[in-house]
């Protein structure tokens, strides 16, 4: 891979030492992924920020980068903590959870990180432009700034993700290609989809179906909202990683180019109907009376609260069930003002920042059933939890007429 005399400077250490660990990651990142040189990027968003996941080892890379006294040279927002850092006492979280938990961010800000601790950027300030190129990691972020904005970023983890933001350069290749942009799939949508987990449902089965490194291209979508996409993306990433799709009349790279240039590939594709849809309800499907309804992974928009405070205007949450909200703080201010979080702790839920249920350590908190409208949050909690707590997906509908009286 080419390297500019700075990129080589960097490398030989003339720069720090962090800098040149950061950039020994992306070269070796390039060489793997046959990259012909770096490209600058002005936006980065950075996982493995929460302590349940993270633990102490990034605990302690990122506090000896701030020592060294590194820096981010771009816009480098951070993915979801594992509480809420205002109000992680009102959660239930540990006094030790949340000192290590706390650390971490603090040593991200002191590296020039923004603590919007979220997994929709796009909705905080964070958003980029039309074939811009970015460094993103969080996969239901990366997914939606590919497909839905039309952006560009490969799907890097929390570690080469860090290494571009502190560099300012990712490596060009996949799917900062054009030729790794076109579909690789075709997927027929032969189902009404009535609701936002409906389109959640549809991305879980379909990621399975694409796997890694599959383009999805979807047909039969006549219309989705721009949280629909969001959270069928996030679910194809989860279940298949899926990283970029195209839903043809919606999505901005979406047109018949890309059937008819990947004609014979495409025709391999499959039909998703009622059958499939349900299947996937049945088996993301758990038993047992819910302990915590959480809403927001991925984050919920200005939007999905809104739609969430109507729902429970004249309601009460069951005592004994949480209903937990989750958005980036922006978003949460918006809806302050709005009167909407006051209409939901007036029904007996509640709305936090920085966190959501899946890295959250939520098993500690005595839950053991949650009901979600997110497949995502659905396949992950009761493998983030070793099985202590398990899920059951359920539309947004559903799940206030279920938990509340």
């Amino acid at each position: 891979m080419y390297l500019t005399n700075e990129e080589e400077r960097i490398l030989d250490g003339e720069l720090g030492t962090a800098l040149a660990r950061a950039m020994r990651l992306l070269v070796c990142l390039g060489d793997l992924g046959g990259a012909d040189r770096l490209v600058p990027i002005k936006r980065s968003q950075i996982a493995g920020i929460s302590y349940k996941t993270a633990g102490d080892p990034t605990l302690e890379l990122v506090e000896s980068l701030a020592q060294e006294k590194a820096r981010m040279r771009t816009w480098a927002s951070l993915n979801p903590a594992g509480m809420d850092l205002n109000r992680w006492n009102d959660m239930g979280i540990p006094e030790t959870f949340a000192e290590k938990q706390l650390r971490i961010c603090g040593a991200y800000r002191r590296l020039g990180a923004i603590p919007s601790c979220t997994c929709t950027p796009y909705l905080s300030g964070n958003k980029p432009s039309f074939g811009e190129t970015v460094g993103f990691s969080e996969s239901s972020a990366i997914v939606f700034v590919n497909s839905v904005i039309g952006a560009r970023t490969n799907r890097h983890g929390g570690l080469d993700a860090l290494s571009a933001a502190l560099v300012g350069k990712v490596p060009r290749m996949g799917y900062l290609l054009d030729e790794n942009r076109v579909g690789t799939a075709r997927v027929l949508v032969d189902f009404r989809l009535k609701s936002e987990a409906d389109y959640s449902a549809l991305g879980y089965f379909v990621g399975k179906r694409v796997k890694t490194d599959g383009v999805p291209v979807f047909q039969g979508i006549k219309s989705a909202s721009m949280d629909e996409l969001k959270l069928l993306g996030a679910a194809s990433a989860a279940s298949g990683s899926v990283a970029l799709f195209h839903v043809i009349g919606l999505t901005p790279e979406a047109s018949l180019r890309p059937v008819k240039d990947e004609e014979r590939r495409l025709q391999s594709g499959f039909r998703v109907g009622k059958d499939e849809i349900m299947s996937v309800y049945k088996e993301l499907s758990a038993d047992g009376d819910p302990d915590l309804v959480a809403v927001g992974c991925p984050h919920c928009s200005i939007r999905e609260i809104a739609l969430i405070a109507n729902l429970l205007f004249g309601r009460k949450v069951k005592k004994k069930t949480k209903f937990w909200v989750f958005a980036s703080p922006q978003v949460v201010r918006r809806a302050e003002r709005s009167g909407y979080v006051n209409r939901i702790r007036l029904a007996g839920g509640d709305v936090f920042c920085h966190t959501c249920m899946v890295v959250a350590p939520v098993e500690d908190l005595g839950f053991r059933c949650v009901y979600t409208n997110s497949a995502k949050a659905a396949f992950y909690i009761p493998r983030m939890t070793q099985g202590k707590c398990s899920a059951k997906l359920l539309s947004l509908e559903d799940c206030v007429k279920l938990c509340t009286t």
